[in-house]
């Protein structure tokens, strides 16, 4: 029977409100709203209460809460829940923000000097029961199950927030087989460890159970204690019979507190709409927001349309330039992707104009809207941006001075957060909803209020000493990716396919060997046949087991190497049909039929640190530790025979940007003398000289430079160079002793993360760390570790982003016959004519390393190759 059928009675929805709080604080991860306060506690507790709502459909509602004051339990027994820990830092002040909340939503609250939550609870049950209602508590605490009845029951958050029992007479006996007014009774028999009330030394829950269904009731046990079987029994009921009737009453729910309620004033309905929804935004609980009708229904009839004939274009030109800025939308024709350029609609609007304008382009777009987009003096506000500007380079149109794209503003300011959808940007900060509009009308609307969404933006990005960065760096770098998008890079089908062929032949010598070592055919892609097979036929012991039989994950494998020939065969299978499914079959589907060529996407708003990512393929992701991945790249080779690829690689970027940012003087002294670092840590961390440093030494160093940088721990670091975990905090210890001003820059920068609740680059890109005060060791480990790499992976990014738009405006300028292809880890790729090479390598070399002024000099490596494989290193002729 559904929840929300007709009630004979109506329902009153009874919360605890301290009980929820903490279940929503450990049943979500830490948030925090723009203001950097702690919100995953109210979030996950307005969460479920619309949950309830929803699947209920109560008539009233209220929540009880908690005083500090000491309640009368604490009078009687002064150790009464003395052994609670202390409530988490990062939940105390969400419980007030909490209650404020459910003020603006007009439910009702209460707390009372001298009582508990779970006190209320019993006395408006009680209360209301008599009054005719149905009653529900809701809570995570088992003590109210004494209070069911027949009509009160109890609804008890099993796990987390969402996963709700009901407690009726029926349930309470089949769990505990005693009715809900002698779980009182066990309670004094047994005690209760999680507040602290100690009931009678001995006495269990089997105990107790089997007392009470031989006597009734506590009372009657104590008066007849001679009659108890066991004379150790006997004795502590004797000895402990006070101590037993206290926990009785400690344990007992009152049900008469002096309160005065009206059940009637406790609608659910009573709040403002425009009020709750100002709290919601102020909050960050953005995916809420649709609940209320507070949003000014985005009206199209309001917008007058305006269709642009080609005649038009001249006077709308001029009238473009007069206004100084455009918001500018596209839409492709059906079935086409940004890179298709197939263009059915422009959608155009003027700021504080009630106006949208229309183009329909033919054959070619007009050179008026040309030189509109192309405008260096004219802003563009768009939604999509890099999406529109790949389209339009197909027509062979640059936009140019994009000065707003909203989601880009959004990821700078929440960039730990998953990307909104745009229309939740416009609901948050606009308050508009779009909810009764059709697709064609939204994107109408949404266009004319660019403007009024930019001027909500920016200021919040300067707030957040962002908008820099965000004009002068990721705004800008738009156009780069576009061009990246469009040019594409060259893929040589055919090797793929070769590739992929000896890949499998190779995969069926593994399978028919591993079918032999076995004696018997298997599916090697199977972890439930494999199991079966290496311990039950072949004997091999047993590391791990999951709900469903053996575990024979990657680090089961490992601990098994050594133990049985067939192990290996199983790792090469795993490491080679990854790589064959992943990678060389899934690249040829992708190639463009048109241009020959794969290209991938290169998206801005996805890593927390400002690093690019690609997908549609990941082409940072393509192994190249091993012979077959390397294989893979030798596909991707230049477009045309005159050119060569030219590949240009940061060295060691970050640990230069971990030299400058901590300003140590040894590892300044490092590299600007032009020492490898990795080998001068050997020598300082080893004690040897530097021209004593063996390979090994050096690739232990090596560990240890990244590692530090990382935040690494002993543990992770003894993993890393499987060595104890003793001798790895040795090394650590020596590293911070040599090189003193890592340590002090580490230990402020956590110290600097835990007061603002943020990490930051050089150039102001933050990122939100609310873990990094958690009372978890484990997450404020974590996070700790992120606030030390964030700084130096977060500013490598901006200098690379930074590079790539001062090579790309140099490269214009200069009017090579150049493209460029991919941007990879620390890494560009460029095809560049033969013919050209040394000029354009000089001055790409010039750009990337002279982008950012540091502590300690940038410095790229270069190499030249017919493909992305077979590459060599390449030295510039500066004499040339």
């Amino acid at each position: 029977m559904s929840n929300k059928e007709n009630k004979e009675k109506k329902t009153l929805f009874l919360l605890d409100g301290h009980s929820l709080t903490h279940r929503a604080f450990y049943a979500l991860p830490l948030l925090t709203n723009d203001d950097g306060e702690y919100t995953n506690a109210v979030f996950g507790f307005i969460r479920m209460l619309f949950s309830l709502n929803d699947e209920w459909n109560p008539d009233r509602m209220i929540i009880t809460f908690d005083k500090k004051a000491p309640t009368f339990r604490h009078e009687e027994y002064e150790d009464y829940k003395g052994n609670r820990k202390k409530m988490p830092e990062e939940l105390v002040p969400q419980i007030p923000l909490l209650q404020q909340t459910i003020e603006k939503l007009k439910i009702p609250m209460m707390a009372k000097e001298g009582y508990e939550a779970d006190d209320l609870l019993g006395t408006l049950s009680k209360e209301a029961e008599e009054d005719g209602y149905k009653v529900y508590i809701v809570t995570g605490d088992r003590d109210a199950l004494q209070l069911v009845s027949e009509n009160v029951n109890v609804l008890y958050t099993r796990k987390g927030i969402s996963d709700l029992v009901k407690f009726d007479l029926d349930k309470v006996m089949e769990k505990y087989e005693l009715t809900p007014e002698k779980l009182i009774d066990r309670k004094g028999l047994m005690g209760d460890s999680s507040d602290n009330i100690p009931g009678v030394p001995g006495i269990g829950k089997k105990t107790a159970l089997k007392l009470l269904k031989e006597f009734g009731t506590m009372e009657e046990i104590l008066a007849n204690i001679d009659k108890v079987s066991g004379k150790k029994r006997k004795e502590n009921l004797h000895k402990y019979a006070d101590q037993a009737r206290m926990s009785y009453r400690l344990g007992k729910i009152k049900r008469d507190v002096p309160i005065d309620i009206n059940f009637d004033k406790c609608r659910l309905d009573l709040y403002d709409d425009q009020e709750a929804a100002e709290q919601f935004e102020k909050l960050g609980f953005t995916s809420l927001l649709d609940r209320f009708d507070f949003k000014e229904e985005a009206n199209f009839e309001d917008l007058e349309i305006e269709e642009l004939k080609e005649s038009d274009l001249k006077d709308f030109k001029e009238k473009i330039i007069k206004a100084g800025k455009i918001a500018v939308a596209l839409k492709l024709e059906k079935g086409n992707k940004a890179i298709s350029g197939k263009i059915e609609e422009f959608i155009f609007s003027i700021e504080n104009e009630d106006k949208i304008y229309l183009y329909y382009p033919e054959d070619k777009i007009n050179l008026e809207i040309k030189e509109i987009l192309e405008s260096e003096r004219i802003e563009k506000i768009m939604l999509n941006a890099k999406e529109v500007s790949l389209s339009l380079l197909n027509h062979q149109i640059e936009i140019l001075n994009i000065s707003f794209e909203p989601l880009l503003a959004y990821y700078l300011l929440q960039p730990s957060s998953s990307l909104p959808e745009v229309e939740e940007v416009f609901s948050h900060k606009l308050t508009i909803s779009f909810d009764q509009l059709e697709t064609e009308k939204k994107e109408a609307v949404k266009i004319s209020k660019l403007f009024e969404l930019k001027e909500k933006l920016l200021p919040e990005l300067e707030k957040n000493n962002l908008l820099k960065l965000y004009q002068e760096i990721e705004l800008p770098l738009i156009k780069v990716l576009a061009r990246m998008e469009y040019n594409g890079v060259k893929v040589d089908k055919k090797w793929l396919n070769s590739l992929s062929e000896r890949l499998g032949k190779r995969l069926d010598i593994i399978v028919d060997k591993a079918h032999e070592l076995a004696g018997e055919e298997f599916n090697l892609n199977s972890p439930k046949q494999l199991g079966e097979i290496l311990f039950e036929k072949l004997g091999l012991p047993v590391i791990k087991r999951t709900k469903t039989g053996y575990s024979t994950n990657a680090s089961v494998l490992e601990k098994l190497e050594g133990k049985h020939e067939i192990i290996p065969l199983i790792s090469e299978y795993r490491e080679l049909a990854k790589l064959k499914s992943t990678y060389i079959d899934s690249l040829p589907p992708l190639i463009n039929e048109e241009t020959g060529k794969i290209h991938t996407s290169f998206n801005q708003m996805v890593t927390a640190t400002g690093r690019l990512s690609s997908t549609d393929p990941n082409l940072q992701n393509i192994p190249i530790r091993t012979e077959e991945g390397r294989e893979i790249r030798k596909a991707f080779i230049p477009s045309r025979e005159e050119m060569i690829l030219l590949a240009v690689d940061y060295s060691q970027i970050e640990l230069r940007v971990f030299a400058h940012l901590s300003g140590d003087e040894k590892l300044k002294e490092a590299f600007n003398s032009g020492a490898d670092i990795h080998t001068e840590t050997a020598a300082e961390v080893f004690e040897v000289a530097p021209e004593e440093v063996s390979p090994n030494l050096r690739r232990h160093a090596k560990v240890i430079n990244f590692g530090i940088a990382y935040g690494m721990s002993a543990y992770g670091l003894s993993q890393d160079l499987d060595i104890p975990v003793e001798e790895a905090q040795e090394y650590i210890d020596k590293y911070f002793e040599r090189f003193s001003g890592v340590k002090e820059y580490m230990d402020q920068t956590i110290t600097k993360v835990k007061e603002c609740g943020y990490a930051e680059t050089m150039f102001g890109r933050r990122r939100y760390i609310p873990e990094i005060n958690s009372s978890n060791y484990h997450r404020r480990s974590f996070a700790e570790r992120t606030a030390v790499n964030t700084p130096i992976q977060g500013t490598a990014a901006d200098i690379m982003k930074k590079s790539m738009l001062d090579v790309y405006d140099a490269l214009k300028e200069a009017d090579f016959d150049l493209n460029i292809l991919l941007q990879v880890h620390d890494e560009l790729v460029f095809e560049v004519n033969k013919n050209q090479l040394d000029q354009a390598a000089k001055l790409i070399k010039e750009k990337m390393e002279n982008t950012t002024k540091l502590d300690v000099p940038l410095l790229v490596d270069l190499q030249i190759g017919e493909n992305w494989r077979d590459k060599e290193d390449y030295e510039v002729n500066y004499n040339a």
